[in-house]
């Protein structure tokens, strides 16, 4: 698989790739971890709940400043000391791990500063991708890298963390530190040198210069109003996902980190598919088709007991997901100039860590409320209603040549076209 990304894209982005899935299978060891260690101490949903929400909170002051960042400084000395300072925290985690003071008071800050450490690394990551390929190889790279990345998570990392974390209680975030030393030797030749002249400036001015260039393109605010809905039911599904698994399921800690990697199988067929499926239809019919497979797999999670059925809705579910995420993620990189980049990818990051607690927190309340079977339920509903008023004909983006008005962008043998939508009679134009 190495040698074939080397000759199609080049040994820059292969790097990239072995850097994203080693660095992926520690987190997902560590996303297994950290809420099971959390069961130990607590079984409040609201608590449990709240493991995934402190990795999202304090990532919102953090996205906009690193994607300005990125656009400003050098990008690969950026990413290996963001993978340096992951190392040193999750370094200290396991040593008060050994001596035995885990406990939720060591577990929420720790989770706290991982979470907005990876978010700034996700932000510089995307930003740089660009420099890495061609543009009309903007598709395969982002469907090869989010394969590496949540494959990487959620069918080794998560397996392994389960059985890890059953073994010994550090396992899994000893070898997340690990990850972070290749990883930062990977990027460190993978990424080029990123120099601009200096900026006059303040970083709080370019935040919001690409906050308001941001806000002039009409297709990039319906995919991030759309991408932020389905965050949010999404995380309100998954942060009970460790109940679920442990309550109505009755799995133990190896039984659910395994459900979990064997679901995230649907990654390795949602980037399969994720090229040509792209190229025949718009962006819009993509999304609102992954948007109601992800519904129908809530359901499912909702009214089955058994862990089989349970694995194959997840399956389906990040196989949907990968599919939206590859296309919305390669229209931005294709309609962002280099220089905005970082605030771009940013913009979307910040968007979608406000919908993920939020989202979380309804879903710890509803669990503890009115039970996890009736929260997917919910989920389920609220996001088809969502979807359908979101989805309606009015932009797309296809691939197909564009008409009049349209601005073309190539993705190999075919061109995403993004369907300006023409102004309504009160001079603005929809979302």
């Amino acid at each position: 698989m190495g040698a074939c990304l080397s000759v199609e894209l080049g040994r820059p982005f292969r790097l990239m790739w072995w850097a994203t899935g080693l660095s992926a299978v520690g987190d997902g060891m560590v996303l297994v971890g950290f809420p099971l260690l959390a069961l130990r101490y607590t079984h409040d949903p609201l608590a449990i709940s709240g493991v995934a929400v402190a990795g999202r909170l304090p990532a919102l002051v953090v996205a906009l400043p690193a994607g300005a960042l990125a656009d400003r400084f050098n990008r690969r000395r950026l990413a290996v000391a963001i993978e340096l300072v992951r190392l040193a925290v999750l370094a200290a985690f396991v040593a008060v791990v050994l001596l035995g003071r885990d406990g939720l008071a060591a577990i929420f800050p720790t989770v706290v500063v991982l979470g907005s450490l990876t978010v700034a690394f996700d932000v510089v990551a995307s930003a740089a991708l660009p420099s890495l390929v061609a543009p009309d190889q903007l598709l395969s790279a982002n469907a090869r890298l989010l394969s590496a990345e949540l494959t990487g998570e959620e069918v080794v990392g998560r397996a392994a963390g389960g059985l890890a974390l059953a073994v010994a209680t550090a396992a899994p975030f000893l070898a997340d530190a690990a990850s972070f030393v290749v990883s930062a030797a990977l990027v460190r030749t993978a990424i080029p040198d990123h120099r601009q002249a200096p900026v006059s400036s303040s970083l709080g001015r370019q935040i919001i210069d690409g906050l308001r260039w941001m806000a002039r393109e009409p297709v990039l605010r319906r995919m991030l109003l759309t991408m932020t809905c389905l965050a949010f039911f999404q995380s309100a599904v998954l942060s009970v996902l460790p109940l679920y698994a442990t309550r109505t399921l009755h799995l133990h800690a190896a039984g659910y980190g395994l459900m979990l990697g064997v679901s995230g199988l649907g990654n390795l067929l949602g980037a399969r598919a994720a090229t040509p499926l792209h190229r025949r239809l718009s962006t819009t019919a993509t999304v609102a088709l992954g948007a109601a497979l992800a519904s129908a797999t809530y359901i499912t999670l909702a009214e089955t007991r058994s862990a089989y059925i349970a694995g194959a809705a997840l399956l389906l579910e990040t196989a949907a997901v990968i599919i939206g995420n590859v296309a919305m993620r390669s229209v931005r990189q294709s309609t962002t100039p280099p220089e905005l980049q970082g605030r771009t990818a940013s913009a979307f990051q910040t968007a979608v860590l406000t919908a993920l607690p939020l989202g979380g927190v309804l879903g710890g309340l509803l669990a503890a409320r009115a039970g996890i079977s009736r929260t997917y339920l919910a989920a389920a509903v609220a996001q088809l209603v969502a979807i359908a008023l979101l989805m309606r004909p009015r932009a797309g983006i296809t691939a197909q040549a564009g008409g009049p008005g349209t601005r073309k962008l190539a993705h190999g043998g075919a061109q995403w076209s993004i369907e300006e939508t023409a102004p309504r009679r009160d001079g603005s134009a929809d979302a």
